[in-house]
């Protein structure tokens, strides 16, 4: 983000930290962390200049008379300048406060979601199941890692034979299997 010297830009809010006695009832809070977008802000000598951007055109550039940030939730009110920019400053500070009144909500995201593996599930436990047995595990700690505690009769029972499916399918996937999601298909 670009800082700038305050006075090179009509478009600087001038800010004013309060609390609502001070200043009366302010519908714009302190909250760069809720307010939905990126910022960055830093100390200089005419006070702490901080950048807003809730897009990639958008920048709202404020100027608080302190050399530090506000503290959270304070009370923010903008002081417009009657100068032969006027106009510009108070347009740029009713735009701030159209963005920083409301809560922002994040625009849906223009690519669309993969789906889901039908078999997603599993495939997560074949995973795990994997890992556990690299690392050591018996079959009977993969059983209670992976699906609760093993019947009492583990010799005989169908959950080892599950789990070692389980660990076998997870190989075969591993070695080849896995690799056919990662190739785009042929063209024909």
């Amino acid at each position: 983000m670009l800082f700038w010297i305050a006075e090179a830009t009509a478009r600087v809010v001038h800010v004013r930290v309060g609390t609502d006695e001070t200043i009366g009832e302010s519908l714009v809070r302190f909250d760069p962390d809720n307010w939905g977008a990126h910022y960055t802000g830093r100390p200089t000598p005419d006070g702490y200049h901080l950048v807003v951007a809730p897009s990639a055109s958008v920048r709202h550039h404020l100027i608080f008379q302190s050399r530090d940030p506000p503290p959270a939730d304070a009370s923010l009110t903008p002081v417009v300048l009657w100068d032969a920019w006027h106009p510009e400053r108070l347009e740029a500070a009713h735009a701030f406060w159209r963005f920083a009144a409301r809560p922002r909500v994040p625009a849906a995201s223009s690519t669309t979601r993969p789906k889901p593996h039908p078999r997603g599930l599993k495939i997560a436990y074949m995973a795990w199941a994997l890992d556990l047995a690299a690392a050591g595990a018996s079959e009977r700690d993969i059983h209670r890692a992976l699906l609760g505690e093993p019947p009492a009769a583990w010799e005989d029972s169908g959950a080892r034979s599950r789990v070692r499916t389980l660990v076998a399918t997870a190989r075969r996937w591993r070695d080849g299997a896995a690799f056919r999601l990662l190739k785009p298909p042929r063209p024909i």
